[in-house]
């Protein structure tokens, strides 16, 4: 079996390792990504031969599907905002494959292409890292324990261990400053709210050595869907803990208008302020990192008010892959996917969210074996 990683950033480099030393049947790994030399020196590293580079841009969705030809499935772990030129090169390449999410605008977008992608007689399962895509499977993994559902908590939480490292951004900068400057969605009463970002400070429990931790609303991918796929629900919420000390840096940022799009006059080229951000500002995830994933599921179950809370977590930095909990969990939940999508453990056809594979309870088990811990404690009330 041959599979193409499309973006071989710091997410994308764990899912190669996972493929290399987990999966037996991976003949050969297509590495992709537009730096070249960086790309080159890396699959070095892995000393295996398995693996090849290739220069690539998915901007150019012609060769980005002459490229997806050449293996059997596809991971785009590229910057969220290229998903749909891979989903159109995947409609040219007639192959099935998955992304690490969008947003929440993005997965929108993604949604839209639903119909098409299911005519061509292929699949895309959408925002399948950690949060979203673990996140959503344990939504639903929840709500199929119980007879209704009324509410889903998405919380991420995390600390460094004795806060002895700088401040630092753990993924793409991209992806961070648009979570720190777009409003926030929330699903709430069975409508949907926009409200500022890290807006609605909570203080959260996570499993020691995290502890409580302050967590704020950001837009996030898990809004986008799991309102419509699970039945009953009312109010869908998504969370974050986020290091304070960065808080004035995004600020200056943003004050210097580097957070914008829109590319300005430099030089006589035009440049993108984040996207040249993207590419300088390169994610570090201290070593010292822990992190967990959090999900809350309430309803009822033989007419009791049931509360289920799962923990996917604590994880820490694991130093023979270099992959700090962020890029791990994210890659982890990647390819857990692609291994629904290879065994037929994914029946629909299109634009698939996570929390509608045939079986979450398989998708956790690829976390289980590979030493991610899930506890799960349930709380009854009394009888309505």
């Amino acid at each position: 079996m041959k599979i193409v990683v499309l973006g071989v950033g710091s997410v994308g480099r764990i899912i190669i390792r996972d493929l290399l030393e987990n999966w037996k049947d991976v003949d050969e790994i297509i590495a992709v990504d537009y730096n070249l030399e960086s790309l080159v020196e890396y699959v070095k590293s892995l000393k295996d031969s398995r693996v090849t580079p290739v220069k690539g841009d998915v901007k150019n969705i012609d060769s980005t599907a002459d490229i997806m030809r050449r293996g059997d499935y596809f991971i785009n772990s590229t910057w969220y905002e290229f998903n749909l030129n891979v989903l159109r090169a995947m409609l040219k390449a007639g192959r099935d494959g998955l992304d690490l999410g969008g947003m929440y605008w993005m997965t929108k977008k993604e949604l839209e292409w639903d119909e098409e992608v299911r005519k061509a007689g292929l699949t895309l399962i959408i925002g399948a890292g950690d949060d979203p895509g673990t996140s959503n499977v344990l939504a639903r993994y929840g709500a199929d324990r119980l007879d209704d559902v009324e509410e889903i908590h998405i919380r991420w939480g995390s600390t460094t261990v004795n806060n002895a490292t700088e401040p630092s951004f753990g993924f793409s900068v991209v992806s961070i400053l648009d979570e720190a400057t777009l409003n926030a969605v929330i699903f709430k009463d069975g409508r949907y709210h926009e409200i500022p970002p890290l807006s609605e400070k909570e203080l959260t429990y996570f499993p020691e050595p995290i502890g409580f931790q302050t967590t704020y609303a950001i837009i996030h991918s898990e809004l986008a869907t799991l309102p419509l796929t699970i039945k009953g629900v009312k109010t869908v919420t998504y969370k974050d803990s986020w290091d304070e000390r960065v808080f004035p840096i995004i600020d200056f940022l943003k004050r210097a208008r580097l957070t914008q799009r829109e590319p300005v006059d430099v030089m006589g080229q035009k440049i993108s302020p984040l996207h040249l951000l993207g590419i300088l500002v390169k994610p570090e995830e201290p070593k010292t990192c822990i992190g967990a994933l959090k999900v809350v599921v309430k309803g009822t179950k033989d007419d009791k008010q049931m509360k289920l809370t799962y923990f996917l977590g604590p994880v820490g930095y694991k130093k023979e892959w270099g992959a700090g909990p962020t890029s791990l969990t994210t890659a982890l939940g990647a390819t857990a996917a692609l291994k629904m999508l290879i065994e037929g453990n994914v029946s629909r056809k299109g634009v698939v969210p996570p929390e509608l594979i045939d079986k979450p309870e398989l998708w956790l088990h690829e976390l289980k074996i590979r030493g991610i811990p899930l506890i799960e404690i349930k709380e009854e009330a009394k009888p309505l």
